[in-house]
């Protein structure tokens, strides 16, 4: 039940900065969301997380739906960053995609959904 509704407030937040894009308006209340966002995800592990590499961050995760649901954080992380002009849009979009794929091999059921998400940012192909 709360895995649903990470996923929904993850979903409001995304289409919030997509519309904020699409509107020119200011991005600093979707960052702070997104910030809040992270923390609230990952926990007392917030600050460790960015720093590790993607596979070592994502065995602390565990669960592929938590580790899919940082995907789709960065990735709104990443539309903000080229928004404003930050560098590092593109390691930030990278690294997104590199957890979306940790996510996926760690699944124990098949998820479209997931691969789909996938499949619409990347050239490659799936994991």
């Amino acid at each position: 039940m709360q895995r649903d509704v990470v996923l929904r407030w993850i979903e409001q937040l995304g289409e919030l900065i997509r519309r904020l894009l699409r509107r020119g308006g200011s991005l600093e209340e979707g960052r702070r969301q997104v910030d809040d966002a992270i923390e609230a995800l990952l926990g007392p592990l917030a600050p460790l997380i960015p720093k590790l590499d993607v596979e070592s961050a994502a065995g602390l995760l565990g669960d592929p739906d938590r580790i899919f649901a940082y995907a789709q954080l960065l990735e709104l992380e990443a539309l903000i960053a080229g928004a404003t002009g930050e560098t590092g849009t593109a390691d930030r979009a990278r690294r997104a995609m590199e957890f979306a794929r940790a996510a996926v091999r760690r699944a124990t059921e098949s998820r479209p959904d997931w691969q789909q998400w996938i499949a619409e940012r990347a050239d490659g192909p799936l994991p």
